[in-house]
């Protein structure tokens, strides 16, 4: 299915942060009514916490990274991108790197870094742009469509959408030239969840953080995350 741009691609910044209003407003009015949090970001009420999903992905280098098993005892910052995008995913991602360089940054902090483009974002491609950033972090591959819907449903994230001009579709279909059919992707903007969703060393996720976030909320939250033990009860991160 094809799906009409809104406006200039140049807006497409503008129209992901108008997607995340209803989300981010509707933990955030969850919350209203609950003790005032501990965290600097966006807390999680009590009744909404999840835990990270208890599947693999595939890496960079095509081996299976399991988001709960593979980062036990770790801060998991899940942040979904693709390396198309011609601003926010940028801009978040050097923030990270930033404010994990910073002296006094916990150390058992892992960036899981999900790209919602695979058709485009292959291992190599991702990889190189992650590097951009930061060597460290972890760049993941949904194997399917399904596989990335699924990882979004998990999280409570918003579904990411392919965003197309209106005379494009989504695969061109082409002779090569000697009778074979080959197929490449049309052009495209994403529109995605710009939540990085963090989940502390017992596998809950108490905190979000949408674009944009400020570093300090980063500085003052990580260290409270990176405390909590990796057998503590739910309880332990409010």
């Amino acid at each position: 299915m094809a799906f009409r741009r809104i406006g200039n691609p140049s807006n497409l910044s503008r129209i992901i942060v108008c997607l995340l209003v209803a989300a981010v407003a509707a933990v955030a009015c969850a919350s209203a009514d609950e003790a005032e949090s501990r965290y600097e970001g966006l807390a999680v009420a009590p009744s909404q916490l999840r835990q990270i999903p208890q599947m693999a992905l595939a890496d960079t280098s095509g081996n299976d990274v399991h988001l709960a098993a593979d980062t036990q005892g770790k801060v998991r910052l899940v942040y979904q991108l693709f390396t198309n995008c011609p601003d926010i995913c940028g801009v978040q991602l050097a923030q990270l790197a930033s404010v994990l360089a910073r002296p006094g940054a916990p150390g058992n902090v892992a960036v899981l870094a999900v790209t919602v483009d695979p058709d485009r974002d292959t291992p190599e491609v991702l990889r190189s742009y992650l590097d951009q950033f930061s060597t460290d972090f972890v760049g993941l591959v949904p194997r399917s469509e399904e596989q990335l819907t699924d990882l979004q449903n998990a999280l409570g994230s918003l579904a990411s959408i392919k965003i197309f001009p209106e005379t494009a579709t989504t695969e061109h279909v082409h002779d090569d030239g000697e009778g074979a059919m080959t197929h490449d992707h049309g052009a495209y903007d994403m529109a995605h969840d710009g939540r990085v969703f963090a989940f502390a060393p017992n596998g809950y996720g108490y905190a979000q953080y949408p674009y944009p976030t400020r570093q300090s909320e980063f500085d003052h939250d990580l260290p409270i995350l990176a405390g909590i033990e990796p057998d503590a009860p739910a309880e332990a991160g409010l």
